[in-house]
């Protein structure tokens, strides 16, 4: 048992023994050439003073690039300023310019309020007035089918709604109107008018045959009136019978007037 166990820890005595021999052996070397560790020393600190500058190359190189980037982003930023600049010149000239639009358009919507109230006020104030013939004296007829009389002499027309070239009024606004019309014949003749609305006869004027004005001086007349609601747009004009006659002289004996009563 003795004898195994020696011969166990032999090889680890001798492995021993060797190493701080080998120990000893590089100990006396570097005391004989302490100059050969300087050397190796020397040339180790050149390796890496080589690499280090190397690297604060690559560290230089790098840094001039970032430093290239940085001033192109301030010049991109000082262009940026630049821009945002104008546009907000130019915001702020649209705002002006929407300042005085505003204006401008509040100052229309004021007009157009004004230019109701005139016509809401013109177009409650309709009246007219007007004779058979502009001057002279003449018959007309006896005509061959029913015609629209035109009295051409207009001495009132506000509102306009009435029209001397063919004799027709035209209701502008809806309300209540009231008409009158005269008429004269001479030389025994005769004579029939209606007052027509739209295409509706509403009422009619003849003269009187009988009458002394009639049998003894051969003149005679007619007249008659009404009220009416008229929508806006109807029209009411006077229609000389068919067969019949009418007569007028420079003193305007032959008329048709009509106003707005109110409107509703």
């Amino acid at each position: 048992m003795r004898m195994k166990v020696a011969l166990v820890f032999l090889p680890f005595l001798l492995f021993s023994s060797v190493s701080m021999n080998q120990m000893d052996s590089d100990r006396k070397i570097s005391a004989v050439h302490p100059e050969k560790n300087v050397h190796t020393a020397l040339a180790k600190m050149a390796a890496a003073l080589a690499a280090l500058k190397s690297k604060v190359s690559v560290l230089e190189q790098e840094t001039e690039e970032k430093g290239e980037k940085l001033e192109n982003v301030t010049t991109w930023r000082e262009q940026q300023k630049d821009e945002i600049s104008t546009l907000k010149n130019k915001i702020e000239g649209q705002e002006w310019k929407l300042v005085q639009a505003d204006a401008h358009e509040k100052d229309l919507i004021s007009l157009v309020d004004k230019l109701k109230q005139q016509l809401n006020v013109s177009g409650n104030k309709v009246a007219f007035s007007a004779s058979l013939l502009a001057q002279g004296s003449g018959i007309t007829g006896p005509v061959l089918r029913d015609t629209t009389l035109v009295f051409k002499r207009v001495v009132t027309n506000i509102g306009d709604a009435y029209n001397p070239q063919t004799g027709v009024f035209t209701a502008p606004l809806r309300g209540a109107y009231h008409f009158q019309w005269y008429i004269g014949v001479n030389n025994g003749g005769n004579t029939i008018t209606s007052l027509v609305k739209n295409d509706q006869q509403v009422f009619t004027a003849r003269n009187n045959l009988d009458s002394y004005e009639y049998l003894i001086l051969g003149f005679g007349s007619a007249s008659n009136g009404v009220s009416l609601l008229l929508e806006a747009g109807d029209v009411v004009f006077v229609r000389l019978w068919s067969g019949h006659v009418i007569y007028d002289d420079e003193n305007h004996i032959c008329t048709f007037s009509g106003h707005l009563l109110f409107p509703m």
